[in-house]
């Protein structure tokens, strides 16, 4: 081997080592940015500025975006993944706040609060090409795994719905408790945070069985472990987040973080959760396997990082 091909070699491996680490985009309400935060090393690397009242993100790895819902201005921002600064600004209107990818990720879904809207953009073309009506306060949204159902969550009516992701037909509405919010989906279960009711509701969405579990106070956010043994979800008034063991169907243990968790994501690479602390401004890192809290990282103000927000290749 020449010494030319063993330095393009030593290259490659080198930034392939370095594009698997994994990377937080914390929305901070508070100060109008996203904080760009490298996990391992436990440091903000990009501080990008974006529209007002930033709330939601969903990140597309096949058009290397991320898409950020700025609930003050009625916009979504195109954050370009490899340059760290916002390319496109979409124009929208409302109040948008909960944004999925679809499982494609040819489209992305944004949900307006007040107008009870899903607004849908085109990834490629990143251009609006369709708006549907749905439930009160559409709030959480999540895809499935094999492309066929869009998970809506409708905080005023106390609902999800159920939406065909090819046809965006409704497929079915379900109820659930008091103030649906942040939602997750992992093989055949839907999570459901309710917050005014202290529960999460676990739907089996090839039953429809619906099981209820309590938690702590004011929950938002939820995610669980790659095997779906565990949910974990974030509760706001406790400045914890309940573990909920799926086999016993209860909570098992409460982990201390920052002030205010919101926004919840799971690494499953590297068996972490992060969790963005609204009071604190910081993001909070629990170790998935032994369920303990691990470090702080300090981000803007008023972090919520609502929906899902860490990249790893």
């Amino acid at each position: 081997m020449t010494y030319k091909n063993l330095f393009l070699l030593i290259l490659y491996l080198s930034l392939n080592a370095c594009s698997s680490l994994p990377i937080a985009y914390i929305t901070n309400q508070g100060s109008n940015t996203v904080s760009v935060v490298d996990i391992k090393n436990r440091k903000i690397t990009h501080e990008i500025p974006v529209g007002n009242g930033p709330v939601g993100v969903a990140i597309s790895l096949k058009q290397n975006y991320g898409f950020i819902t700025n609930a003050n201005d009625g916009s979504v921002d195109v954050l370009d993944l490899y340059q760290n600064k916002i390319v496109k600004k979409i124009i929208i209107g409302g109040t948008p706040v909960g944004i999925t990818k679809s499982t494609d990720e040819r489209y992305i879904f944004v949900s307006d609060w007040f107008n009870n809207k899903i607004i849908i953009i085109e990834t490629k073309s990143l251009s609006v090409i369709k708006k549907i009506k749905v439930g009160k306060s559409p709030s959480g949204m999540i895809c499935d795994d094999q492309g066929k159902y869009l998970f809506i969550s409708n905080r005023d009516e106390n609902t999800v719905e159920i939406y065909n992701q090819s046809s965006l037909s409704l497929f079915k509405k379900i109820k659930v408790g008091k103030h649906p919010y942040g939602v997750f989906f992992r093989k055949n279960l839907l999570f459901v945070v309710n917050v005014l009711d202290d529960s999460i509701s676990i739907i089996d969405i090839n039953t429809f069985n619906i099981e209820t579990i309590k938690v702590g106070d004011h929950p938002y956010g939820v995610v669980s472990d790659i095997k779906n043994e565990f949910i974990f979800v974030t509760n706001t008034q406790d400045d914890d987040i309940s573990v909920i063991d799926l086999i016993q169907k209860k909570e098992i243990k409460k982990i201390k973080v920052g002030g205010n968790p919101e926004g919840i994501d799971i690494d499953e690479r590297n068996h972490l959760l992060v969790i963005s602390n609204w009071r604190s401004d910081s993001i909070s890192i629990i170790d998935v396997i032994k369920q303990e809290y691990l470090y702080d990282v300090k981000t803007g103000k008023q972090s919520r990082s609502f929906g899902q927000f860490i990249k790893i290749e």
